[in-house]
């Protein structure tokens, strides 16, 4: 194994999971209860990923993935014990929707549909109690830079000058992001298969803007406060004081994929006033009055165009290296959970 530079600080450990989101936390919590040792490492201050909560002040807004569902055994027995530890609940069976934002004529439920869950205090609730758990497996503010293969063990190094040497990887990252972390530490054809690069490679992204509001009155939305759009820029609106995780009213405004793909890159505040504009009347009074607080997120890699009908790919196997995530399987946070266990459980059998 290569020696550190001076000013590098090495750590070693069994596995070592790229991404607190859901799927790197759910293969983090198998393989720490199977006994490994597992460090996981996020480059953003907090853990959850798209399953995202942000204040406005005294407002809370769920500003990524505005609710989950449950299929699978899995992910459902996770589900259920959060459930007992308060952690989430259901938030209805389905939403009604809009057929124009400008006649706002909403489609009544006529249908029972399953369970959508919500975080009891954000959709930051279950990564976070899942990350509890792990304890001090979790390192925030750590991003990696390159991994590599290094005398038959995987070496990740980090913007911050610490390296971490494992006998497998596991990424969770957007899958673009995870391509720049594989090249840059050689894990390129020929040193891969160019089958399995060819795969990853094919995997796009729609991008997506949230604009957060705060709000001084409630908003108009029915009820349960989730508003799916068929038309114009808007795809999504929540209302996050009907939802139950704010205590004043607020509201999350999601564009479309398209809307989001052609102003990604102008003003955020032409932006804003855009999408402002195209919810106005779901907004009690004059909008320019009614609102007390603005944010806008603005998250590149939002949902996979055509996910990786597989749950997971290796990248190799000796030492593994294996990618996973919400681009696997489906696109939903099951499929990214789900997916995140079936890595887990393929690398575990490296260890038995």
């Amino acid at each position: 194994m290569a020696n550190p530079k001076p000013d590098q600080i090495l750590h070693k450990y069994d596995i070592v999971v790229v991404g607190a989101g859901i799927a790197g936390l759910m293969a983090s919590t198998y393989l720490s209860k199977a006994g490994c040792k597992v460090a996981v490492l996020e480059k953003s201050r907090g853990v959850g990923g798209r399953m995202a909560t942000r204040r406005i002040e005294d407002a809370v807004c769920d500003h990524g993935t505005q609710y989950f569902s449950v299929k699978g055994r899995a992910f459902g027995s996770v589900v259920l014990e959060a459930k007992e530890s308060g952690v989430v609940e259901p938030w209805c069976d389905m939403f009604p929707k809009a057929e124009t934002l400008e006649d706002a004529a909403v489609i009544p439920l006529d249908e029972v549909g399953h369970a959508r869950w919500k975080g009891s205090q954000g959709m930051t609730s279950l990564p976070k109690h899942l990350a509890q758990q792990l304890s001090e497996s979790v390192k925030t503010g750590v991003r990696v830079s390159d991994v590599s293969i290094q005398d038959d063990s995987v070496r990740l190094s980090c913007e911050n000058n610490e390296v971490f040497v494992a006998r497998a990887a596991l990424l969770t990252t957007p899958v673009p992001q995870a391509l720049e972390i594989l090249t840059s530490g050689g894990l390129v054809p020929p040193n891969v298969d160019s089958a399995t690069w060819e795969a990853l490679a094919s995997v796009e992204y729609s991008p997506c803007f949230s604009l957060m509001l705060k709000l001084k009155q409630p908003s108009l939305l029915p009820d349960p406060g989730g508003l799916e759009v068929c038309s114009g820029p808007v795809a999504w609106i929540g209302d996050n004081f009907q939802k139950g995780i704010s205590s004043v009213p607020s509201l999350t405004i999601q564009a479309t994929a398209e809307f989001s793909r052609i102003h990604f890159d102008t003003d955020p505040i032409l932006v804003q006033d855009k999408l402002i504009k195209a919810v106005h009347r779901w907004i009690d009074g004059d909008i320019s009055k009614a609102i007390d607080g603005v944010s806008l997120q603005r998250w590149k890699y939002a949902f996979p165009i055509c996910p990786i009908k597989a749950p997971m790919i290796a990248v190799q196997n000796s030492p593994p290296v294996v990618c996973c995530g919400d681009s696997f399987g489906g696109g939903r946070v099951e499929s990214a959970a789900s997916s995140g266990l079936a890595a887990a459980r393929w690398i575990h059998r490296f260890f038995a």
